[in-house]
């Protein structure tokens, strides 16, 4: 099947370059489903899918497929506590303990807010045996837990930012994050297709993609000679394998850190909403993409740098595009979301085909032609 008659979808007049990035990407860069999304100024100006949903059926990849996301979510969860930091309900700099009382156990008394959500609470893996449907006793054994990395260095929270944050939204409003986020962003949106939590019934659970891995997939985060293990304890058993994401009940489970679906379109929204003071005040948007958990992390030496309710923002490695004021959140195996606050710009990069981030030019070329095409004279 040629790239021509794979890609389909929408790309505006001066937006050529992104869909001649889109095509290379199945071309010659062995992509064989999903889906880039970009909303300007209010207006979805690209919207473009291709390949198959599914390799086993043959399914095409649809307007409405939606794909897991991984650690995309997390920039969904990050949008919610940004709200509630708007609302007044979050004070990012007062302390955990304030909220949720059991937090200050085993030295982590003064653990801010801003902290925790930075990824520097020093929690970035679960010290003991743990149930994936119990996530509110996992948020009690990191309350009970010592910090296994310095407190105010970051280090990656794979799993535990959502399991964290979660908590911290359900002692404030009393929802948990999937609740809030259907209800306080996928819904006031115009019904979203997002979720945190897909039931087997849900209508979008029949358009999901399955995912695929190259043969050599692998995360960064174990790209060592001798990994740290204490990684064992950040991903756990489940990891990011396809296997275990593409199993309808892991997905139901909600796991706020990773277990995100949407599509391109319902992400490149959700962020051309917040770019565009439609979902927060800007100067609340300012406080959320400003670095305050900066450094490399002790784990696998890897530079972070997050905002104080958990985006990525510019400064990291990660492939949020060009823009100097880029901020969102990049997924393992390829995907990309994020806004360009400058350029009032939200886009998406969805995939079901998971490959290494080194070499991986995917996101790349398309946020970079996505770029020029906004910035050219």
């Amino acid at each position: 099947m040629t790239a021509e008659a794979t890609v389909r979808g929408t790309a505006a007049p001066g937006f050529e370059a992104v869909r001649r990035a889109f095509q290379h990407s199945f071309a010659e860069g062995g992509e064989t489903g999903g889906a880039f999304a970009a909303m300007v100024d209010g207006e979805l100006v690209v919207d473009l899918h291709g390949g198959v949903a599914d390799l086993a059926t043959g399914r095409p990849w649809g307007a409405r497929t939606a794909a897991v996301i991984y650690s995309g979510s997390k920039g969904i969860v990050a949008t919610a506590l940004l709200l509630l930091a708007e609302r007044g309900q979050l004070d990012l700099a007062g302390r955990v303990a304030a909220i949720w009382p059991e937090f200050g156990a085993a030295g982590k008394g003064e653990v801010t807010v801003a902290q925790l959500l930075s990824h520097c609470g020093g929690l970035p893996g679960v010290a003991g045996p743990y149930a994936l449907d119990q996530p509110r006793a996992i948020a009690r054994a990191l309350a009970a837990q010592a910090p296994m990395t310095p407190v105010g260095t970051p280090s990656y929270h794979a799993f535990t930012y959502g399991w964290l944050a979660s908590e911290l939204i359900c002692r404030i409003d009393g929802r948990d994050a999937g609740a809030f986020v259907r209800d306080e962003i996928a819904l006031p949106l115009g019904d979203l297709d997002l979720r945190i939590g897909l039931a087997p019934d849900d209508p979008l659970a029949r358009e999901r993609a399955s995912l695929r891995e190259d043969a050599d997939f692998a995360l960064s985060a174990f790209g060592a000679a001798e990994p740290d293990p204490r990684l064992a304890l950040v991903y756990g058993t489940t990891g990011v394998r396809a296997e275990v994401w593409n199993d309808p009940a892991v997905l139901a489970l909600g796991i706020p850190a990773a277990g995100g679906v949407a599509t391109a379109r319902a992400m490149a929204t959700l962020y051309g909403r917040l770019v565009t003071g439609a979902l927060v005040d800007p100067r609340t948007l300012e406080l959320g993409r400003r670095a305050v958990g900066i450094g490399d992390d002790p784990l696998t030496g890897r530079l972070l740098c997050f905002g104080p309710t958990g985006y990525e923002v510019a400064g990291a490695p990660s492939a949020l595009g060009p823009a100097a004021d880029a901020f969102g959140h990049t997924g393992a195996g390829g995907s990309s979301h994020g806004g360009w606050p400058s350029l009032r710009t939200g886009f998406s990069y969805v995939t079901a085909q998971l490959r290494n981030e080194s070499g991986d030019e995917r996101a790349r070329s398309l946020l970079a032609a996505l770029h020029g095409a906004l910035t050219a004279p």
